[in-house]
Parts: C-alpha cells; structure tokens; sequence
C-alpha cells in the first residue's frame, strides 16, 4: 500500500512532465491501438472468408450431354461417396428442395394428386391451378447464412421451429391467381396455414410466421409461390419424390418466362482443405459424371477488401511501434535526469537499489496502463470510422446473413485480442523503460550528485 501511495505521489509530483509524455503516448497508444484492431478485424473477417465462403463449392447436378430435364437425382448417399475424395474436407447437406405440384415428372409411381390448401381467417382455399408449382426450401439452419439471396423480411420474423415458414409472395395479384373462391397466396398474412396433402397419408401443415419482402422485378403475371423452412419440414416429402425428377423454373410466369432451375431433392456442399485446389478437384469430378461451382465466385473481390486494409493497418503498427520506442527512450532520460537528486536522496536514507527500480517499475506500469485503458476505450469509437467503407463494400457483394456471419464473430473476439496486444506491447516498452533505468540507477554514486549540484 505504501508502494502504491508513492507512486501516485510521484506521478502528481511530475505531472506536468507525465501530462506532457502521457499526451504523447496517448497519441501514439491510441493509433496503435486502432491498427491492431483493424488488423485483428480485418484479418479474421479474411480467415472467415477463405473457411466459411471461398473453399464452398456445390453440386450442381449430373453431367448431361443431351436435352432431356428429367435427371436422376442425388440422394444422401450418393453426396457422401465423395467425401474420401482428395481435395475435400467436408460435404453437408444444405436444403432439401420440394415442389408440391401434380406432376408425374416429380412425384414416384402410384402417389395420389397432391392438393394445396391455404387456411386464411378460417377459411380454406383450394390452390385449384394444377400446373402452378409450390416451391417448398427447407434449411440446414447451421447453413442459413450461406443463402446468397438473403432473408430480408418485410413483416413476421424467421422461421425457428419445425413447420413455421418464410413465404414469398407476388408483388401484385394476378388475375388467373384469384379465380378460386376470391382469395389467393397473396392474401396470406401471420398466423395464416399452407396445407400440402393426399389421399395416402401425406399431410403438412405450415403456419407463416414471416413474410420475404418482394421481389421488385415481379408482375401481374408473375406465378411464384415460395415457403422456407427447416431442413426436416422441407424432407418430410422424401419418400414421394421420384428417383428421375424433372426442374421447373422458380421465377416462371404465366406466359412461360424463363427463371432458375430448382430440382426436388436435396442441395449439398463441398468444403475444401484450401479454396487454390478448386480446378483440380473440379476436374477430376466431371470425369466422375459431376458438375461442381464455386458456391461465391466473387470472394477474391471480398478477400482483396480485407487484405489491403490489414496491409496499410500492419504498416502503419509498425510505424507506431517505431514511435513509441522512440519516446519511450526520450522519456525515460528525461524523467530520469530530473530526479537524479531525488533518487540520490533516497539511496543515501538507505533505500535499495532493487527497490528503486521496483518503484519506478510500478509507477510506469501504473503510467502506460492507465493510458491504455483510454486508448482501447477510445479505439472502439474511433475504429469503425476506418472500417466502414471496407464493410460496405462488402454489404454490395453479399447478402445481409453472410455479411453478419462474416462480421459477428470477429467482433465477439476482437476486444479480448485487441487488449492483450495492447497491454502486451505496453508491457515490453516498461521493459525497455525498465532496462534504462537499471542501468542508471546502478551507477548512480549519491555523493557525485551532491557534489554536483551544492
């Protein structure tokens, strides 16, 4: 306790030398402090780019040298038979894909029609056009980020729980979509139910508790009818689906637009040991009868973001670093040669030299810390200023849940990693401090200085 009294007496003593230096370092402190932590930031945002993005390749269906669209599918099996394969770290299964439609092309052999019903204010309404196609998208929710369309809701929330959904709806009510009993798809709202059954057993029930905002493309004629849900709601059609299924396009109208080719069954994932091994892997799966694609062609733009930003923060750490050791030096002979009397004072009462240096080790400590703990305080302020054109550049290439993926674990990190740099760093400058102070305190001849000065 005394030790600590003695301290803070000193530093008041020579405050307006601290305030000088402490200023000083402040400025030095705190600019190191915010290139750590854009370097921190940035160079885990890339790691998690190159883990979570750049080495994610999908399947995207047998290899077909003809016309026809009705193909065999990939069943569970089928994705894991690949998992041994060099190159490859993992395969996940990412969505199961269903369109609730009376179509021979998708349903097995001997499967009963499927009826559509939706349930809105107590009423049940027959989907009645027979060649209009219920897309049915359930997720693996650990993969939910790795959407690239995103889940940006105009009202509700997510799905959570087995057989709530997401809807997508038209942006205007068409005509031909409104002939069964004046209420449609376009009519559903929160609390409303989808129905999918048959006659052999088949029954679904989905309660929307989200609704997707619209897609600002769409028109009158516009048929698109959508629900995203979990990934055993969406499996539950498993045993009706046929083995050679044939696609419809999600975006088709009804003039017979063109739009992306959705495949009942399941969509899966591979993970690469390193995103540089794609081409070869890529080869030698066509041979295979595959068809493999990167699952975000565009992560060399996103990495080239982040890594030029880690570049000038790492430049711009060791300048300061440079800095502060400079001052650390200047400071340190400066403080030193003002209180030669003092310190000549004290070894003739008898203090010794070890415990000199243990006051002075203390009090510094208490000096630089203190100004980091402002610093760091300050870096969290002052640091997204830097980071935001990075991060918005990013927000144009990827989706809202990819870029929070991408962000929120670095942030639930960044502090800890930030701090223990910091105070690390501070740390080895008091030694260094440390180390110039021993050498002047033990050659310091209290005689000399008396001497000297009377």
């Amino acid at each position: 306790m005394f030790t600590i009294k003695n301290v803070i007496k000193n530093i008041y003593r020579y405050k307006n030398k601290y305030i000088l230096f402490g200023v000083l370092y402040l400025i030095v402190i705190l600019t190191a402090s915010v290139c750590v932590n854009i370097f921190m930031q940035m160079g885990q945002v890339t790691d998690n780019i190159l883990r979570e993005y750049a080495g994610v390749v999908k399947f995207n269906g047998r290899v077909s040298h003809d016309f026809d669209d009705v193909k065999p599918r990939f069943t569970k099996d089928d994705f894991l038979q690949y998992i041994n394969m060099e190159h490859i770290y993992d395969i996940r299964l990412f969505r199961y894909n269903f369109i609730a439609i009376s179509d021979t092309n998708i349903l097995r052999e001997n499967v009963s029609e499927l009826k559509r019903e939706l349930y809105i204010d107590g009423e049940i309404i027959p989907i009645g056009f027979p060649l209009m196609p219920v897309f049915v998208f359930g997720y693996n929710m650990s993969l939910l980020h790795l959407e690239t369309d995103g889940f940006e809701l105009e009202k509700g929330r997510m799905f959570e729980k087995t057989d709530e959904v997401v809807i997508a709806k038209n942006k205007v009510k068409g005509d031909f979509e409104s002939q069964f009993g004046g209420k449609s798809w376009q009519d559903l709202d929160l609390g409303d139910k989808i129905i999918i059954k048959n006659d052999d057993g088949i029954y679904k029930e989905f309660t929307v508790v989200g609704i997707k905002k619209q897609n600002p493309n769409d028109d009158i004629n516009t048929n698109r009818c959508i629900i995203y849900t979990t990934f055993e709601s969406a499996e539950y059609f498993e045993n009706i689906v046929g083995e050679k299924v044939i696609g419809y396009a999600i975006d088709t109208d009804s003039r017979g637009g063109n739009g992306e080719i959705i495949y009942p069954g399941y969509d899966a994932l591979i993970y690469l040991d390193s995103p540089d091994n794609y081409w070869d892997l890529r080869s030698k799966m066509i041979n295979m009868g595959v068809w493999i694609e990167p699952l975000f062609p565009n992560f060399r733009a996103l990495i080239n973001l982040t890594q030029n930003m880690q570049s000038w923060s790492m430049l711009f750490m060791i300048l300061t670093g440079l800095i502060i050791i400079f001052v650390t030096i200047i400071s340190t002979v400066i403080l030193l040669n003002s209180r030669k009397y003092e310190i000549a004072v004290l070894r003739s009462a008898g203090m010794k030299k070890i415990r000199l240096i243990a006051n002075y080790l203390i009090e510094n400590l208490a000096f630089i810390w203190g100004i980091s703990i402002i610093s760091l305080i300050t870096t969290q302020f002052i640091a997204p200023i830097f980071t935001s054109s990075i991060f918005t550049g990013m927000q144009d290439l990827i989706s809202v849940e990819m870029y929070a993926n991408l962000t929120q674990s670095a942030n639930l990190e960044l502090i800890f990693q930030t701090i223990g740099i910091i105070f690390g760093g501070t740390t080895a400058v008091v030694m260094l401090s440390l180390i110039l102070v021993c050498i002047n305190i033990l050659k310091f001849e209290p005689l000399k200085i008396f001497n000297k000065q009377y």
